[in-house]
């Protein structure tokens, strides 16, 4: 086994009272790289962002600059034509990282009720159980759930630290083939990945995984949708693909965002010429 490839990501959310911080620190074989937000705690409105390349791979150069496109930007549902046009001219992956900055503080949001303009954790907790009705497979099962939102997140008591998400993709030449391993765990989850691929980085032909922490008993069912995988090629698995293998409303919004995040991984690196390698391509990038 020869490992190839290896990716990192670190977000984290912090209550600084006037602002609240959001950052993502991605440490990959071929970069180091961090965005940042702060932004209005009751609004969501971006006050200032800034990103930095600490360590530049392959198309980008090392930099560290203020984001003045994004002041204004709300970071919440729905902010992602309006991000991706205030980062134009920017690499694609910032675009990536910033978004995940916000669907961090999406998450954290649950611990700012009162900032956001709900009188309680429970007038909250029914917010959300109409707005996100049908989404996933909590919120396609509440009449299973056994244990409310609200209970799970008040076992948790933040400080300033509101949230913490990990998530890391790796990638390790065989002598059978490609193996990606991904996992994601968060304040909230834990979830892992791993898939078995061709040399080419191509096809996928073994998927499996779990949730291993979840907010209720029903969550950790979603996963029996990765072994739909099996078989697929890379090249035309698009989002809303695999948005559908993996349950779309009965499926996990976590599970299907760390899959596609590792599918992504494998299509920006295995721009192959015929009969190239994979390992051969990343190493030599």
């Amino acid at each position: 086994m020869r490992p190839v490839l290896h990716q990192k990501r670190i977000t984290s959310v912090h209550n600084l009272g006037q602002t609240v911080l959001v950052q993502t620190v991605q440490l990959a074989t071929g970069n180091e790289i961090i965005a940042q937000m702060w932004v209005n705690p009751k609004s969501f409105e971006t006050v200032h962002a800034r990103w930095e390349i600490l360590r530049a791979g392959e198309g980008m150069s090392t930099e560290s600059k203020e984001v003045p496109s994004l002041r204004g930007c709300v970071a919440y549902f729905g902010c992602g034509r309006s991000f991706r046009k205030a980062l134009a001219g920017y690499p694609p992956l910032a675009v990536e990282l910033f978004l995940g900055n916000v669907g961090a503080l999406i998450q954290a949001e649950t611990y700012l009720v009162s900032e956001r303009g709900h009188p309680s954790l429970e007038a909250y907790v029914d917010y959300w159980k109409q707005f996100y009705a049908g989404s996933c497979r909590y919120y396609s099962n509440l009449d299973a759930v056994k244990r409310s939102w609200g209970e799970y997140v008040s076992a948790r008591q933040p400080g300033t630290n509101l949230f913490n998400r990990f998530k890391t993709i790796s990638v390790d030449d065989c002598h059978d083939g490609l193996l990606l391993r991904s996992s994601m765990a968060d304040s909230f989850h834990e979830m892992a990945l791993s898939f078995r691929l061709d040399h080419s980085g191509k096809e996928l032909r073994g998927a499996a995984g779990a949730i291993v922490r979840a907010p209720d008993q029903v969550c950790p069912g979603a996963a029996e949708f990765i072994a739909r995988l099996n078989g697929i090629q890379i090249q035309e698995a698009g989002r809303e693909k695999i948005t559908k293998l993996l349950g779309e409303g009965q499926g996990c919004v976590h599970l299907i965002d760390l899959t596609w995040e590792s599918i992504e991984l494998l299509l920006s690196a295995a721009n192959l010429p015929p009969g190239g390698s994979f390992a051969d391509r990343v190493q030599g990038a």
